[in-house]
């Protein structure tokens, strides 16, 4: 799929990225609205010129969703070229680490490319993105003056996943399972899986909402993608959510 392959190419550029703080960016915007830097607890103490960031913190920065410049509609330091509000669609390219891609892209690549069979490839990116924003909007909301940048596709996964259920709520998926020592495939009928899965993440949310892992942003790409399928099913005649339980 090319929003896997994407995600990698920008992965691969970040891995190119240095991690020696050797940039400087000018922290007066950041204060002017109390919003840390990646909640850095030395903004207390740095020069408002002379804070020091790695090119790999610049660019989580510059092209992770920030709930402080978003929820205050300004862009800090280190600025992009378009509106602010658009990371939320550049953030859910960017990823932490080799795990979370790995993670991430596994999914999508179970899920996704049924989902994007039943709805059409243009409908399907319009749908996947719309539920990374919707999910990245509920996450905002819990902590706007949060500094952190949002970064990964957790968020419009979680929406196909809700579409998979929706759409394929009786097939099976192949799952590795522990028993004891041993570790054995079994198939696990969709419907218990992705709603295992969504409860879990409901619960941690709940329990949870502000921590390094942005659950919220699951939990609300899930809601969304769930109320958004049955109109962006490739289908002339919409369908009524209830009609997928029938």
């Amino acid at each position: 799929m090319t929003l896997i392959g994407i995600c990698v190419v920008v992965f691969l550029f970040e891995l190119s990225l240095s991690s020696q703080q050797n940039l400087v960016i000018n922290l007066s915007k950041w204060k002017e609205y109390d919003v840390l830097p990646l909640d850095d607890a030395r903004l207390g103490q740095a020069r408002i010129q002379g804070y020091r960031i790695s090119p790999k913190s610049n660019f989580f920065l510059k092209y992770g969703a920030v709930p402080g410049e978003i929820s205050n509609f300004a862009d800090f330091p280190p600025m992009v070229s378009f509106p602010v509000i658009l990371t939320l669609i550049t953030s859910t390219f960017v990823h932490g680490g080799f795990f979370h891609l790995a993670g991430n892209m596994l999914f999508l690549w179970i899920f996704g490319d049924n989902v994007e069979d039943a709805m059409g490839p243009f409908r399907f990116a319009a749908f996947y993105f719309l539920s990374g924003i919707a999910g990245g909007l509920l996450q905002i909301v819990a902590s706007p003056g949060s500094g952190i940048p949002m970064v990964g596709a957790s968020g419009a996964i979680a929406g196909v996943m809700a579409a998979y259920l929706l759409l394929y709520p009786n097939s099976r998926i192949v799952t590795l399972l522990p028993v004891f020592f041993f570790f054995t495939f079994i198939e696990i009928p969709a419907f218990i899986m992705v709603g295992l899965w969504f409860l879990f993440e409901l619960v941690r949310a709940v329990g949870e909402p502000v921590g390094q892992v942005a659950r919220l942003a699951h939990v609300g790409g899930f809601i969304a993608g769930g109320l958004m399928t049955p109109y962006f099913k490739s289908e002339v005649e919409k369908i009524r959510l209830f009609d997928y339980f029938r």
